[in-house]
């Protein structure tokens, strides 16, 4: 099936104690299965490290313009939807030329577990917090932005097709003149899309520590959006099926910064299909001052109201506390950092963020 005949379909429809770095003892690896994953037996923590991409690598990353140009796509806007009720966010959902089952490629086999002889673009996902760099083929526009869900989440849009299905958030208010250009796109715009980029959500000192670790040692995981910017990848983290299933047997807790209002609120209808998943969703509506207030008093009292199937937030122990965090600003990073890391203990090395995203310190 051709990417227009999938523009038509999608119009139709774990040890407790935490080890601190340098001392990484030896334990056994619960890691769940995944692509890429290599952990066998009983190795240190650093083992179960996710494996960088090639497609991930750091060269021009975070750059549009990178000193090496990447290999590049074809790709076509099949649906540009409201992300809001007022309609001011916008999911994009793109569509990348992604071929399968191709004789000369050898693709799929009649066998179960065949491999696959060439990589598709959407072998470059592996964990939420990963970007893209979509570039209109006509005027040369080009923004990076986080995948807001899972392609592989996204292909069920375009089953059957040679096209892979990619979805990222964007802010028709937003002050870069490109994201307002990309948020108006309309079917059926030409796109270049990049390789899927970055490492996803770890801490930049020490990448060990990241989303599947934190999994693999049934950690509550506390995620913190900073707005439409940071509830983006977050999404993506929410729908992500490891998470998923995470938050049936540990706390997990979505705190929504700069919500702005009902109306305003990126992705308010499915706020219930997380909760209902075991996930608490906390919109925080106000001010700093007053989010600030509603995330500390939502760990003391556990936040029933906002849904999940646990009467807490953070569990028993901090050390067994792994906080996300996306699209905050400086002083909400601060207040974050001392409502978790300072008043709460939970350990620095666990405050993971998107290092290619992350709040560059100014130069002197």
């Amino acid at each position: 099936m051709t990417l227009a005949s999938a523009m038509q379909l999608s119009h139709a429809g774990a040890a407790r104690a935490t080890p601190t770095p340098g001392s990484l003892n030896p334990k056994p690896c619960t890691a769940p299965a995944s692509a890429g994953h290599s952990c066998l037996g009983s190795r240190p923590l650093r083992s179960c490290r996710r494996p960088r991409c090639a497609a991930a690598g750091r060269d021009g990353a975070g750059d549009v313009n990178g000193d090496e140009e990447p290999t590049r796509f074809e790709g076509r806007v099949i649906a540009n939807n409201a992300a809001s009720v007022n309609g001011k966010l916008r999911t994009l959902v793109v569509g990348v030329t992604d071929a399968r089952g191709s004789p000369s490629l050898n693709h799929r086999k009649a066998s179960a577990g065949t491999l696959f002889k060439q990589q598709q673009w959407v072998d470059g996902f592996e964990t939420p917090g990963q970007y893209i760099i979509l570039t209109d083929i006509d005027s040369g526009k080009a923004i990076r932005k986080p995948i807001s869900v899972s392609p592989y989440h996204a292909r069920s849009t375009a089953p059957g097709t040679d096209v892979t299905v990619v979805e990222v958030l964007l802010d028709t208010n937003s002050p870069d003149g490109d994201e307002n250009f990309f948020a108006s796109a309309q079917p059926p715009t030409q796109l270049s899309v990049s390789p899927v980029k970055g490492c996803g959500f770890e801490n930049p000192l020490f990448p060990e520590y990241n989303l599947g670790s934190a999994i693999a040692r049934g950690h509550a995981v506390v995620l913190v959006a900073g707005g439409s910017a940071g509830l983006g990848p977050l999404r993506a983290a929410m729908e992500w099926p490891n998470l998923s299933s995470h938050a049936d047997k540990h706390p997990v807790t979505l705190f929504y910064m700069r919500a702005g209002d009902q109306e305003s609120a990126a992705y308010i209808q499915e706020w219930d299909q997380w909760r209902e998943g075991g996930a608490k969703v906390v919109p925080c509506y106000g001010d700093l001052e007053q989010d600030v207030f509603k995330m500390q008093q939502t760990l003391v009292t556990g936040g029933a109201e906002f849904g999940g199937k646990f009467d807490t937030v953070l569990g028993r122990y901090p050390s067994d506390v792994t906080v996300l965090v996306a699209g905050l600003t400086g002083e909400e990073m601060k207040s974050v950092l001392q409502i978790f890391s300072t008043n709460r203990k939970v350990p620095k090395q666990q405050i993971l963020v998107m290092p290619d995203f992350a709040i560059k310190k100014k130069k002197l």
